[in-house]
């Protein structure tokens, strides 16, 4: 891991942070002294920057890089409740309570941040009410979709809850491609599944009947989709039809 304070990296980062919705009409003077109340640090593929209990002392800005948000079940298995790409935040429980972590965040690939201890971070808050109240919409969202999460897996069967989570992958951390829209982070089969609350199987039985109707190219940790409409149409039950004329779930309709 490396660490220090940034000095030939301040100009990338400044960048970094003047292109993010959170910090837009901050003044670059003031976005410099963030982050030189900051660490900065690169993290290798598979490092926690923090583990659920841990006391929750500061802010990651995610500069580059993937991070899975993880928590433990009652039964102790991992689960991915979130997935989290350039340039958002990390740790945000650090700015409003007093309290520690509620989960894990593990790099998916090799990483950087800039840590900023959450007492800085309110002060400057207090300068930029702005910045504020984008954070608190920030949150809000988070809610909302953690809500929306927990009333999919009660009543959507389970391959609508698969095209929604490609679907929302895909708008936010895709990029377009000849073969369509390519998922950018290293995503495996058993964190796709946890993130539709669903099993490994499943989730392999469906994206193989969707790669061989066309739909998904599917690699190691690699998945694009080629049809992202028809997966659109599937999340949203407009009973899209596959390559062979049938009924994608005219056959399956299991909630596991």
């Amino acid at each position: 891991m490396g660490r220090g304070k940034p000095g030939t990296a301040e100009s990338r980062i400044l960048e970094t942070l003047c292109a993010h919705p959170l910090f837009r009409e901050v003044p670059t003077d003031d976005l410099r002294g963030l982050i030189r109340d900051g660490v900065w640090r690169i993290w290798p593929t598979g490092h926690f920057l923090f583990l659920a209990g841990d006391p929750a002392e500061g802010l990651y800005m995610l500069l580059e890089g993937y991070v899975k948000i993880t928590q433990t079940d009652a039964a102790g298995q991992e689960v991915v409740v979130q997935m989290v790409g350039p340039g958002e935040p990390l740790g945000l429980i650090a700015l409003f309570a007093d309290q520690p972590y509620p989960a894990s965040a593990q790099t998916m690939t090799p990483c950087q941040t800039l840590w900023i201890p959450a007492a800085a971070f309110r002060e400057f808050l207090l300068r930029h009410p702005g910045v504020a109240l984008r954070l608190l919409r920030l949150l809000a969202e988070r809610l909302h979709e953690a809500h929306r999460r927990l009333l999919e897996v009660s009543v959507l069967r389970v391959e609508r809850r698969l095209a929604r989570v490609l679907v929302r992958l895909a708008a936010r951390l895709g990029r377009r491609t000849e073969e369509g829209i390519e998922l950018v982070l290293p995503l495996s089969r058993e964190e796709l599944a946890e993130l539709c609350g669903t099993r490994l199987h499943t989730v392999s039985r469906l994206l193989n009947r969707w790669q061989r109707a066309g739909w998904v190219r599917l690699g190691r940790r690699r998945i694009v989709l080629r049809e992202p409409h028809a997966l659109v149409a599937l999340a949203e039950e407009l009973e899209p039809l596959s390559l062979s004329g049938r009924k994608v779930g005219s056959k399956e309709g299991c909630r596991s």
